[in-house]
Order: structure tokens, then C-alpha cells, then sequence
């Protein structure tokens, strides 16, 4: 009579085997009982390239077609924040040039005791800037803004309350950045030509 001894080991690979048997006719029986049910997996979602070519740009849209108050129609709505994903616009960072010249920017949202001084220091070393006004600042310092604007510097729109630009609505937006060049505007007599966008945060929109 033979004697059949089975070590640890043995028996370890031949439940390992058995488990794998197991886990692939479970395998088999759901993906035929599946389709014998008529499910299908769902397609893979496929980017549409077509559309991108049918539209403009999100920076061409606002020249486009708009509605009587100036904000974007529906469907410049939709290819600004839907098909924006697509193609990213990017602000102005820097300009080429082929003279070794900088733009100054600065920007207004502290209190004002500083203000003197860098206008003063602007004006000794003979420099203009720019100055990005928040409008919460212009309230508090009407004779600051003045000032700025006196001595010939360039007022640019920070709007009006410094907020997350890229959470807002079209609309919201639009109300940010034209209450404050309304306000300018009673200040200065000039309204602005620049937007810098609080946090550095933009989007298509």
C-alpha cells in the first residue's frame, strides 16, 4: 500500500489553483448570463473633435454675437465654459520687445500710508506704472486715486471687491469689473483699459 504524503506547501498551491478555477467560471457565467440579458458595457466616452473647428475661440466671442446688455448669448455662453475645456486662452503675461524695457504694475488693495512714498520715488527716478485699483480701495481713498491718476500713471481694473473671479457668473463678473470703472470714472473722468484678475485666477469666461 502507497502512502501519499502532503506537505503545507502542496496544499497552499493546489487551493491557490482551486480558487482560481472557481473565480474564472464565475467570470464566464456573469459575462454570458449579461448578455443574454441584452446588457452591453457602455461605450467609452469619445471626445468630439468636429466641434472644436465649428467655433471661435472664448477670446473672439465677446466681438461676436452678443445680447443688447453685453453679455454673451447662450451659445457663447456654452462654447466659453463647456468648450473652453478643449482649448485653454491664455492672459497676457509679457509682450516681446526688442528694447530692454520692463512694465511696472502695482497693485492697490493695503492702506494708503505707503502710497506717497512710492509715488514720490516714482516720480524722483522719472518711472511710470501701472496701478491696479481694487474698488474697495478707491472708496477709502478717493484722493489717493487722484493722485495716481494726477501724476500720470496708468489706472488698471483689479474689481471692485478682490474676488474668486473663476466662481463667479458671466454676469457677476461683468458686475465687478464695471461697478469699479464706474466708480473710476467719477474719480478720474477716465474709465480703465486693463483687467488684472485677482489671485491670478482666470478661466475662458
Amino acid at each position: 500500500m502507497k502512502i501519499f504524503v502532503i506537505t503545507k506547501r502542496t496544499l497552499c498551491i493546489a487551493a491557490a489553483a482551486l480558487a482560481g478555477v472557481i473565480l474564472a467560471i464565475t467570470l464566464c457565467v456573469t459575462l454570458i448570463s449579461g448578455r443574454k440579458n441584452g446588457a452591453e458595457p457602455a461605450p467609452e466616452k469619445v471626445r468630439d473633435t468636429s466641434a472644436e473647428a465649428s467655433f471661435a475661440s472664448a477670446a473672439e466671442l465677446p466681438s461676436r454675437s452678443v445680447t443688447a446688455s453685453g453679455l454673451l448669448t447662450s451659445e457663447d455662453e456654452y462654447e466659453a465654459e463647456v468648450l473652453a475645456g478643449f482649448k485653454k486662452e491664455l492672459p497676457v503675461y509679457s509682450v516681446a520687445r526688442s528694447d530692454k524695457k520692463i512694465a511696472l504694475t502695482i497693485d492697490a488693495a493695503w492702506d494708503d500710508d505707503k502710497t506717497p512714498f512710492i509715488l514720490e520715488t516714482l516720480e524722483r527716478y522719472n518711472v511710470k506704472a501701472t496701478f491696479f485699483l481694487c474698488g474697495f480701495w478707491a472708496e477709502a481713498y478717493p484722493d489717493q486715486v487722484r493722485a495716481i491718476y494726477a501724476a500720470g500713471h496708468s489706472i488698471g481694473n483689479h474689481s471692485m471687491t478682490h474676488p474668486h473671479m473663476n466662481k463667479l457668473s458671466p454676469l457677476e463678473i461683468t458686475d465687478e469689473i464695471e461697478k469699479l470703472d464706474d466708480l473710476l470714472e467719477k474719480i478720474t473722468g477716465s474709465r480703465t483699459k486693463l483687467f488684472r484678475a485677482p489671485y491670478g485666477e482666470y478661466n475662458d469666461t
